[in-house]
């Protein structure tokens, strides 16, 4: 199915998903038959609660009167429902980014294995400039923060090549073993159509 004539879709997403938005994005479109027309926030902008309020409110609000998915998890910020008040955006009703990646099932699966940190590919690969500089963490802050988890695993979409390199540069800033896990788009893929085809319904009426 063709993309239609439609009024595109307009998304404000943390920009922790774009490498793995822009992967599905052509194949989304498709399915839908309408554009999703995406904007994007810093991805470290959640470490500061005011700041990511101010930044959803004010990316919400230059989107006044479209059909918007918001495309942060409804726990990275305490008060997301009263944020997205009166503005019509929807947004995932899964807790944070990891579990827009992981089936609830498969977290279960993998929480059963200990005390899991979970980090996507982006986190990876964005990691200094969110604990290091979102944060302001130094090896000692981290070393602190990822002491009580058993390992850190990386959710691997096949977007890029996970080098070792890469990952024993997050082991000597945690100290914690960090494994990877590959992982489907399928799931974050069918998050985000639920939500699109909720907003094309809603159009319609």
């Amino acid at each position: 199915m063709g993309i239609m004539n439609v009024q595109p879709i307009s998304v404000l997403s943390c920009g922790i998903y774009q490498l793995e938005l822009e992967k599905i994005l052509p194949e989304i479109q498709e399915e839908l038959g309408a554009g999703l027309s995406v904007q994007y926030l810093p991805p470290a902008l959640d470490v500061n609660a005011d700041r990511l309020a101010k930044g959803i409110r004010e990316g919400l609000y230059a989107l006044a009167g479209k059909k918007t998915m918001l495309l942060y998890g409804r726990m990275c910020h305490t008060d997301m429902a009263g944020i997205t008040k009166d503005t019509g955006a929807v947004y995932p009703q899964t807790a944070n980014c990891v579990e827009a990646f992981l089936s609830p099932e498969k977290k279960r699966e993998m929480d059963a294995t200990g005390n899991v940190y979970y980090l996507t590919m982006s986190g990876l690969k964005l990691w200094r400039e969110i604990y290091r500089q979102g944060h302001g963490w130094d090896e000692v802050d981290a070393r602190i923060n990822f002491g009580s988890f058993d390992k850190i695993v990386v959710l691997d979409c096949g977007l890029f090549e996970i080098t070792d390199e890469a990952l024993f540069e997050f082991f000597e800033f945690t100290q914690t073993p960090v494994e990877v896990m590959p992982v489907s788009l399928d799931y974050f893929k069918e998050t985000v159509l639920e939500i699109c085809r909720k907003l094309l319904q809603d159009r319609r009426q």
